[in-house]
C-alpha cells in the first residue's frame, strides 16, 4: 500500500535526522502529505504525537550513549536539540526515571522506544459505510474545555467532561433554550488542534433564531467537504465513538483518496431505542481529496 511505504519512509527521515533539526512540514512531505493530515493520522494510528515520538527517541539513543563512559551529558544534550543541562535531565528523567548522571554510574535501567515500522494488517473487518457531504458554513454554541492528544488522555477526559455537565444541569439548560426535551443529546465538537497535541471540544448545537446566552462559547464552523462515517453502541460501554475514530484513521484513510483538512471535527449522537441504553453516533471529518 502506498501510504504504508510513505510512512516507513516519514519514519526513515526521522531516524536519519534525529541529531540535528526536524520540521514538522518537512517529515510530511516525504510522507506526500500535508502538515495537519500528517499529524492527526500519526496520532490515531500510534497514540501518540509526531513531537512525542521523535523526543522519546532522542531520550532512547541519549540513553544507549551515555553508557560510555567518555560522553559527556553536556554534549549528548546538545547533540540531542536541548539548549540547557537541567531541561535535558527533566526530559530524560521523565522517560528513564532516572537522570542522566546516575546512567553515569552505572548498573541502571534504561528503557527503550523503539523505531516504528509501518506494516500492513489483514483482518477481518466488516466494512466501512461512509458518505460525502458538501455543507455550507454555520455557528454552534456550548460549553468547552481543553483536552489533550498526549498519553490518550482525551478518551478519559471527554467522557467525564459529558458526564459532568449532564449531572450538573448544564446539557439540561442547553436543551430548554433549544426547546428540546431532556434526553435530547448535543453534538461534540473537536477544535483548535495545537501542535503540542491539545485541542478543544465543546457540547453544543447550532445556535438558535433567538440567539444564546454571552455565558456559552460561539464556535465557527466553515464551509467543508466532510467525510462522515457511522458507528453504533450503548450507555454502559460507550466505546462507539471511538472505535470510529480508530478505524477511520487505520482503516480509511491509508486506503482513500482523501486527506484531513483544517477544520472542527463533529460527533453525532442520536438515541436509537426508547430505553435510551443503545445509541447511534456519526463523525465527520473535514476531507479533500489528495492531489495527483
Amino acid at each position: 500500500m502506498e501510504i504504508i511505504k510513505c510512512l516507513n519512509n516519514a519514519i526513515e527521515y526521522i531516524e536519519d535526522n534525529l541529531n540535528s533539526s526536524i520540521k514538522v512540514d518537512d517529515i510530511a512531505k516525504v510522507a506526500l502529505t500535508s502538515r495537519y493530515h500528517f499529524q492527526r493520522m500519526f496520532h490515531a494510528i500510534t497514540g501518540f504525537t509526531i513531537t512525542e515520538y521523535i523526543r522519546n527517541r532522542r531520550l532512547t539513543l541519549a540513553g544507549e550513549e551515555l553508557t560510555s563512559k567518555d560522553s559527556k551529558i553536556i554534549d549528548i544534550a546538545v547533540k540531542y536539540g536541548y539548549d540547557s543541562p537541567d531541561a535535558f535531565t527533566k526530559a530524560f528523567q521523565r522517560l528513564h526515571g532516572v537522570t542522566p548522571s546516575m546512567i553515569k554510574k552505572g548498573n541502571v535501567r534504561l528503557k527503550a522506544f523503539p523505531k516504528l515500522s509501518f506494516q500492513i494488517s489483514i483482518k477481518g473487518e466488516c466494512e466501512m459505510d461512509y458518505r460525502i457531504v458538501e455543507k455550507d458554513e454555520f455557528k454552534v454554541f456550548g460549553v468547552d474545555f481543553i483536552t489533550t492528544e498526549l498519553n490518550n488522555a482525551l478518551y478519559k477526559e471527554i467522557p467525564e467532561f459529558c458526564d459532568r455537565i449532564w449531572e450538573d444541569g448544564t446539557h439540561l439548560k442547553m436543551n430548554q433554550l433549544l426547546g428540546y426535551p431532556r434526553m435530547h443529546m448535543l453534538y461534540g465538537y473537536h477544535y483548535g488542534f495545537k501542535e503540542d497535541g491539545s485541542r478543544s471540544y465543546m457540547m453544543g448545537w447550532k445556535i438558535p433564531e433567538a440567539g444564546v446566552p454571552k455565558e456559552y462559547k460561539v464556535l465557527d464552523v466553515p464551509a467543508s467537504t466532510w467525510a462522515v462515517f457511522e458507528g453504533k453502541g450503548n450507555m454502559e460501554q460507550n466505546l462507539a465513538i471511538q472505535e470510529v475514530w480508530i478505524r477511520i484513521y487505520a482503516e480509511w484513510f491509508p486506503s482513500s483518496g482523501f486527506e484531513q483538512v483544517e477544520g472542527p471535527c463533529i460527533e453525532k449522537y442520536d438515541w436509537d431505542d426508547e430505553k435510551y441504553d443503545n445509541y447511534t453516533c456519526e463523525v465527520w471529518i473535514p476531507v479533500r481529496r489528495k492531489k495527483e
